[in-house]
């Protein structure tokens, strides 16, 4: 009888209750709460690292790129302005070209005409095939391919710095420039630009305290701006190169619909906006940067940085605008940029300049 009432009290036993099932669930639920974060972060970090090693590679490549031909490679070629006249031709493929052959990525270079322009259907095949080494790990949205007018584009997250500014524009302006082009050319204060030609002697506030590559991220452009800027192979500003005007990570608010602004006024290439040119990422609070000594270096969004006036064009506040010319077929016009008398860059300008002559510390950034 006892050995009875033993099976049965152990049969009633197997199981749990529903308040026990309910209490084992909540318990997982919070545990899950409490580790999502730490797994997100976990993630976040190692694309950050990825990000790290890709501008890593680049820097590397324009080094070895600088080792064959005695300068860094172009921000957008035209061959009059790497002869350092103005054209009026519009501009060619950008400075992610050039150093394929460094990358590993022969193949690609080879398959690309360089004596044709990137939109022609010889090269149509390139300008679709993506390369994930220009693409942020936290950019997702970079992988995918658009189509323009018949053009099926592939994007990138990583350009070219210019410096505090974008000069020289690209060669679209009309004969009007023809005369300004030398001013133009000369307000060239960083590292890859149109027509560039910069060795590393000419980097006199030291390759280690210079902007070579940013991160600009295609996933964080409007609908509009994401079908036709980061276009891996073109040479220009908003696609393969940007400027330092803006600290990184501009309020998006500043991304307009193009056209921006009155074209009397817009001093932005082909209707870019501040957000576009600036640097920006999906990393927390900054950006990587690639310093032109090949470095990688996290830039916070806080870094010191000139005032922005924050209306109409969202120009610095202590900006000089002179020798403007207008542009062609309802262009902006462009000018030469400087800086009022008694004022001074920011620090996170400063690093985008070659020869500036700034003093940086290193706690600086």
């Amino acid at each position: 009888m006892l050995k009875s009432i033993r099976s049965s009290c152990a049969r009633w036993r197997e199981g749990f209750t529903l308040i026990e099932l309910l209490v084992v669930i909540a318990i997982i639920a919070v545990l899950i709460a409490l580790l999502l974060p730490a797994v997100q972060a976990a993630r976040e970090a190692a694309r950050r690292a990825q990000c790290t090693n890709n501008l890593k590679q680049m820097g590397l490549a324009a080094h070895n790129y600088v080792q064959v031909y005695n300068s860094f490679p172009m921000g957008g070629y035209d061959a009059a302005a790497a002869a350092g006249v103005f054209s009026g031709a519009v501009w060619e493929h950008g400075v992610l070209i050039p150093i394929l052959p460094f990358m590993e990525q022969s193949t690609l270079f080879n398959a690309y005409n360089g004596n044709l322009r990137y939109t022609t259907p010889a090269n149509n095949t390139i300008l679709a095939t993506g390369f994930s080494g220009y693409w942020c790990p936290s950019d997702a949205l970079v992988s995918q391919k658009g189509v323009f007018y018949g053009y099926t584009v592939a994007h990138n997250s990583y350009r070219g710095i210019s410096g505090p500014w974008c000069n020289p524009p690209r060669g679209d302006l009309g004969t009007s420039a023809l005369s300004n082009w030398q001013s133009l050319l000369s307000n060239a204060m960083g590292m890859i630009f149109l027509g560039g030609s910069v060795s590393i002697a000419s980097v006199t506030d030291g390759t280690s305290n210079t902007f070579l590559f940013g991160e600009g991220v295609y996933g964080g452009l409007t609908a509009a701006d994401q079908y036709c800027w980061h276009w891996w192979m073109a040479g220009s500003y908003g696609d393969t190169m940007q400027s330092c005007m803006w600290a990184p990570n501009p309020p998006t608010a500043w991304e307009f619909p193009n056209p921006p602004f009155n074209v009397q006024t817009n001093q932005f290439p082909g209707d870019a906006t501040p957000y576009l040119l600036a640097a920006t990422s999906f990393h927390p609070g900054g950006v990587n940067m690639g310093f032109a000594d090949g470095s990688v270096h996290f830039i916070k969004s806080t870094i010191n940085s000139w005032q922005i006036n924050q209306t109409g064009q969202y120009l610095p506040v202590n900006i000089t605008q002179t020798n403007c010319v207008s542009g062609n077929d309802g262009y902006p016009p462009y000018c030469v940029y400087g800086v009022t008398p008694g004022t001074s860059l920011g620090v996170y300008q400063a690093l985008s300049t070659r020869n500036g002559g700034e003093v940086i510390s290193s706690d600086g950034y």
